[in-house]
């Protein structure tokens, strides 16, 4: 028997399903910052001194790869770097396994050959998994090859993508929801214009929303209650998203044909092939380069613990070689228990070849899923076998209805107090519906301290949709566990996820994290000025494990910056200058943010200043200002930069939303961005006036010192939008 090891990163595109749940592609995460006056990302895989593609590259050009990939906690279990073509279908590239937190992406130059490339139109990826990101995409860059008889127009070097994109099965069932996500990218100019649909046979949009970016990236996740897949009627449709920038008008991104039936199952083809779902969906499989299995090993619903099963099969693809085939055991977070990959480079292969890899016998109590999946020139990742079962007695589940979830929270064993965490994850019934489903916090004594309980009625469900009623960031110091218990035809209040941690203060004395002379940013920067990184982080006790600096835009997304590694007290961010480019940053709203880890903080932001380039809206009091998700603020409160010591300033200002107002909170935070006082609402309207929570916010309490006064609102598209945000003393 051989040790488990993990997958290389773009072999795995599909999601641990249990049975009766429909197949769909692993979610790719990328890390936001939910609430930037508490955390940052807390294991976020970066790449530095990358290599930079051209637009244009004239054919038979090489191009040198480079770039060092970090991870900021957890050790590289993956790196890809592939060029891919406009089908989305790799033409060079390698995967390392480097189990380090850094890597030098130099080593797989040779892999990748750009002066092989014919002429077309492509895109350079870069992308990683750690501990808490799987296919991390760091470098995704279209460029254009040309054969030196041509010039290349705008509307080939001025290109829209999408990454990360929803990706639809075959079919689905009727009422079932589907989450539409993805991150579209205007490769020079400005997106206009950006619908996303669902259409029907006619060519009629039947479900989807239109909205006018004006920005060069737009997340497809802000429609995602606009599109409802669960009111579709049976029949056959097509999802797409359309995008118009200055060079492309209604080019259409993602374009995917599937069929909404009775029990989920896909209907027969046609003798036309009409109803082919093969744009863009890797698992179709609906070309006559089929991937099939015979002879597959059997995995009985429950399994005695220690007992061995025997692997077999035989995997044929119709036309093309095998390009990677894959038999493993997932536990119920989608994560490799046990698990092999191979390369075949041939039309068959067999399966025992792999039996000394899959260990079932070393499997502990639970619930798992067998799964074959393999790909070759057409179908990437096609699931051929995706079988759950049991082992031992501690499920506490009847074995062919299992309850499940895949992609759920991972809450870190210590939090702040008051900082956030988002609720994720879907829970699958194998065979009968939901009848209950609770997520929540409880405290010591195992009394909820904040959560919900929802009657799905359904054999999925979606824990995003709860993230509202589930708050972490107003819980007391003390110890707590995160708790999600379903209910089905078969089992009652199954337990599926118990994570204990704690809530304290994580800026104590004993070993506070500060900064001595740093950067001080401007409120307004000239676009191509340059400002200089400095400044002296301290650590009161531990060694200072990583240190951060960078400039994020306002969708909370890592611009230019670079993390460090000291492991020393003290550390120089001047260090850290070359890589934080103010001069590139385009017109905008941005956040400047210092923040470090020692042995007490996760992460803990120690600079955090807004400001302006160019010609760009800031949120200033007394002004009315918007963001592109339709919130608005006018009359706020107008904070002098000194106020005496016992003053009061009255909280003033109206918000409002074009859609739902679902929280506000009103707060201060001193020079260590420690929360002082603060007030939260839940307005349940479009509109909500601040003098409401004026009499929460007591100014006049202050004692001498430095602080920053911030309004923040969640809506029902937006979470944690800073609406005003103004830094002031008191002497």
């Amino acid at each position: 028997m051989r040790n488990s090891q993990k997958i290389a990163a773009g072999i795995l595109a599909a999601t641990v399903v249990f049975a009766g749940a429909a197949k769909t592609p692993a979610s790719r995460i990328e890390d936001a910052f939910l609430n930037l006056t508490a955390s940052a990302a807390d294991d976020a895989l970066s790449i530095s001194n990358g290599t930079t593609v051209p637009d244009t590259i004239a054919k038979g050009k090489g191009l040198a790869v480079k770039g060092v990939v970090s991870s900021e906690s957890s050790n590289i279990s993956s790196v890809t770097v592939g060029i891919y073509d406009s089908s989305r279908r790799l033409v060079t590239g390698k995967s390392a396994l480097p189990k380090a937190k850094s890597y030098n992406i130099a080593k797989l130059d040779s892999y990748i050959e750009f002066d092989k490339l014919a002429a077309g139109t492509y895109t350079y990826m870069v992308f990683a998994t750690n501990d808490t990101s799987t296919n991390y995409v760091l470098t995704n860059k279209s460029f254009t090859v040309t054969d030196g008889t041509t010039t290349a127009t705008p509307s080939t070097t001025d290109t829209m993508s999408i990454s990360n994109g929803t990706t639809l099965p075959a079919a689905i069932k009727k009422g079932q929801c589907v989450t539409v996500k993805g991150i579209v990218t205007s490769a020079s100019s400005d997106m206009t214009s950006l619908t996303v649909g669902v259409y029907d046979k006619d060519g009629k949009m039947i479900t989807g929303k239109t909205v006018a970016p004006n920005a060069k990236t737009y997340r497809v996740a802000n429609l995602d209650s606009d599109i409802t897949f669960n009111k579709l009627d049976n029949g056959n449709y097509t999802y797409k998203v359309i995008a118009t920038n200055s060079a492309n008008k209604d080019s259409v991104i993602v374009s995917q044909d599937f069929a909404v039936t009775a029990d989920g199952n896909a209907p027969a083809q046609d003798p036309n092939n009409n109803n082919n779902n093969n744009n863009n969906t890797p698992n179709a499989n609906t070309t006559t380069d089929t991937i099939a299995i015979s002879g597959s090993t059997e995995v009985p619903d429950k399994l005695a613990k220690g007992k061995c099963v025997i692997v077999k099969g035989t995997v044929t693809s119709a036309e093309s070689n095998l390009e990677s085939l894959t038999v493993g055991i997932y536990d119920t977070q989608g994560k490799l228990v046990t698990g092999k990959t191979a390369i075949p480079n041939a039309k068959t292969y067999d399966l025992s070849k792999l039996d000394n890899y899959i260990e079932f016998n070393k499997l502990p109590d639970g619930t798992y899923a067998y799964m074959v999946f393999a790909s070759n020139s057409v179908s990437k990742n096609y699931v051929m076998v995706n079988k759950a079962f049991t082992v031992g007695e501690g499920s506490g589940q009847v074995a062919n209805d299992v309850m499940a979830i895949a992609n759920g929270t991972t809450v870190p064993s210590s939090i702040a107090k008051g900082k956030g965490v988002s609720v994720k994850g879907t829970v699958a019934s194998a065979s009968s519906e939901i009848t209950s489903l609770t997520v929540g916090v409880y405290d010591s004594n195992n009394n909820m301290a904040t959560g919900k309980t929802v009657a799905p009625n359904a054999k999925t469900y979606n824990l995003n949709k709860l993230d509202n009623d589930i708050l972490f960031n107003k819980l007391a110091e003390g110890d707590y566990t995160y708790k999600v218990f379903a209910t089905n035809a078969s089992t009652k209040d199954y337990a599926l996820v118990e994570q204990k941690f704690t809530v304290g203060d994580k800026t104590t004395a004993s070993d506070l994290l500060t900064i001595a002379n740093g950067t001080s940013v401007p409120e307004s920067l000239k676009k191509g000025g340059c400002l200089t990184v400095k400044g002296t982080v301290s650590s009161a006790s531990s060694n200072i494990t990583s240190v951060t600096v960078g400039v994020y835009d306002s969708q909370n997304k890592l611009v230019t910056g670079k993390t460090a590694i000291p492991n020393a007290k003290t550390y120089n961010i001047g260090k850290l200058d070359p890589y934080v480019e103010f001069n590139k940053l385009t017109d905008g709203e941005y956040a400047y943010m210092v923040f470090a880890t020692n042995s007490a903080n996760q992460n803990y932001v120690i600079t955090n200043q807004k400001f302006t380039v160019g010609n760009a809206t800031s949120s200033n009091s007394n002004t009315t200002s918007s963001n592109a998700n339709g919130i608005s603020f006018a009359g706020g409160t107008s904070i002098p930069e000194t106020i005496s010591k016992g003053r009061g300033v009255a909280v003033r200002g109206t918000i409002s939303s074009d859609s739902t107002i679902k929280a506000v909170t009103v707060a201060i935070y001193d020079a260590n961005n420690k929360l002082v006082t603060s007030k939260s609402v839940a307005p349940d309207d479009t509109s909500y006036d601040l003098k409401n929570v004026d009499k929460y916010i007591e100014f006049n309490k202050l004692p001498a010192g430095s602080y920053t006064y911030r309004v923040a609102v969640t809506t029902t598209s937006t979470k944690d939008y800073t609406a005003d945000r103004q830094t002031f003393n008191v002497k």
